[in-house]
């Protein structure tokens, strides 16, 4: 029995787990920045603010914070926000949550940078990895923005 063969296979049996867990995962953030952005375009809003889909009306608000304590979270805004950012309304986009370009922005990167890591997947090369510093940076980033605007919007 050749035990160096077995070992080869097994060890390529776990490379080919590891990329096809690789390629879901990429897929799967792909997939969910497509959707985001599809939504995006597809939904209104109507004069009173509230967000309107296609063949179903009105969709209620789901805020949890602002249901039980009746103001609203740092997150609130961000649906419309990206409804506006995607018709191109940018100001009233900035209006319902500023954070919200700075999260759309990272929506929107993630399909050229997801669609790179599976083409590289596929074509026999590692996909790349962001260093963890960056990644730290920008989603405490995100979490300052969203809390730095909730607070000026309370403030005021």
């Amino acid at each position: 029995m050749n035990h160096k063969g077995n070992h080869e296979d097994k060890n390529s049996r776990e490379k080919k787990s590891i990329k096809a867990t690789r390629m879901r995962y990429h897929a799967c953030i792909l997939f969910a920045a497509l959707l985001i952005i599809a939504l995006a375009g597809l939904l209104r809003l109507n004069n009173s603010g509230e967000v309107k889909a296609p063949f179903w009306g009105t969709l209620p608000g789901i805020c949890t914070w602002k249901n039980l304590i009746g103001v609203d979270c740092p997150g609130c805004g961000l649906t419309r926000c990206f409804v506006e950012i995607a018709h191109g309304k940018w100001s009233n986009g900035w209006k319902f949550n500023p954070a919200g370009f700075l999260i759309f922005g990272m929506v929107i990167y993630q399909i050229p940078f997801r669609g790179l890591q599976l083409w590289r997947l596929k074509t026999g090369k590692q996909d790349c990895r962001h260093n963890i510093y960056l990644v730290n940076v920008v989603a405490w980033g995100i979490v300052v923005a969203l809390f730095t605007q909730w607070v000026l919007r309370h403030v005021q």
